[in-house]
C-alpha cells in the first residue's frame, strides 16, 4: 500500500498505486455499519475520489464472513427512540448513498459472504459488484417494521427491475449468490479463494484505460436514470475526442504497443 492511509471508526482506506481500497472493519458484528462508520465511509470515499492518482476504488468488508451485515442493530434503540434520532439514523445511510451517487471514480464492491440491508445499499452504490459463491443477499426492512429509503429502492429497481425489487422487498427473503447473479444484483460470482484476485484484475483493467473515457462512460450510464446528466455526458464525450489520451490511444494502436494515458 502507499503511505496515504485513512483511519476512521471502523473504516480503513488506502491507495495502492492506481487502486483505492476501502475496508469496513467491524468483524465482531459481521461488519455491520454503525452511524459513525457510514459517516467515515463517506469521508474516505470522497477523499479517494478527489485523489487524481486513484483510477478505481474497491470497497470490501474485513475478513471473509461478510461484506456488511446491515446496519448495526445495537444502535437501533438508542438512535431510533426519538424522531430526531430516527432522522439522524435514516439520514446516515441516505447521506452515504449520496456520496456513492456522486463519485466520479469507478467503484467496485468486492462481496464476501453476507451483504444485507445497509450493506446491500453500499453494494448497490457501486458500479460493479463481484461476489463469492457463498454470498447471501437480503433487505430485511419488512421484518423490522422499517421502510427502505426511497433512493435505495430506486437503486435496487435499476439493478434488478421492479418485479424482482418487489419480491426482495416484500418477502425480505435472502438470495444466494446464484440467484443474485441471475437477477442482476451482482455482475459476477467466483469461488471464495478467487474473489480478491478477480476483483483486483478487474480494477487493474479499468485503471489501465483512459481515465477520461472511463469517467465519460460512467456519467453516460448514470444519465440513463437521470436525464439531467445528459448534457454533462455529452460534454465529457467531446472532451475525450479532443484529448491527448485520444491521440495517444490512436498512436499506440498503430504502433502496436500499450498506450500511456495521462488523463488529459
Amino acid at each position: 500500500m502507499s503511505e496515504q492511509r485513512i483511519f476512521s471508526p471502523g473504516v480503513d482506506a488506502a491507495a495502492d498505486g492506481d487502486i483505492g481500497w476501502v475496508t469496513v472493519r467491524n468483524p465482531a458484528r459481521r461488519n455491520a455499519l454503525s452511524i459513525a462508520m457510514m459517516d467515515a465511509l463517506g469521508r474516505a470515499l470522497d477523499r479517494l475520489d478527489a485523489d487524481p492518482g486513484v483510477k478505481v476504488i474497491v470497497v470490501r468488508g474485513e475478513g471473509t464472513a461478510a461484506f456488511a451485515a446491515g446496519a448495526d442493530i445495537s444502535e437501533f434503540e438508542a438512535e431510533r427512540s426519538t424522531a430526531e434520532a430516527r432522522r439522524r439514523a435514516d439520514g446516515a445511510i441516505t447521506d452515504l448513498f449520496g456520496v456513492l451517487d456522486r463519485l466520479a471514480t469507478p467503484l467496485i464492491a468486492m462481496i464476501h459472504g453476507h451483504c444485507l440491508g445497509a450493506g446491500l445499499a453500499l453494494a448497490l452504490g457501486a458500479d460493479i459488484r463481484i461476489a463469492d459463491d457463498r454470498g447471501r443477499f437480503a433487505i430485511p426492512a419488512g421484518r423490522l417494521g422499517l421502510a427502505y429509503p426511497v433512493p435505495l429502492v430506486h437503486a435496487l429497481v435499476r439493478a434488478v427491475g421492479p418485479g424482482q425489487a418487489a419480491e426482495i422487498l416484500f418477502t425480505a427473503a435472502p438470495l444466494g449468490a446464484a440467484e443474485a447473479l441471475r437477477t442482476g444484483l451482482v455482475n459476477r460470482v467466483v469461488a471464495p479463494g478467487e474473489l480478491e484476485e478477480a476483483t483486483r484484475a478487474t480494477a487493474e483493467r479499468i485503471a489501465a484505460n483512459a481515465p477520461l473515457s472511463v469517467r465519460a462512460a460512467k456519467t453516460a450510464i448514470r444519465s440513463a436514470a437521470d436525464p439531467a446528466l445528459a448534457a454533462a455526458a455529452e460534454r465529457l464525450a467531446e472532451e475525450c475526442a479532443e484529448s491527448g489520451d485520444a491521440r495517444e490511444g490512436r498512436r499506440a494502436f498503430m504502433e502496436k504497443r500499450p498506450p500511456r494515458f495521462t488523463g488529459r
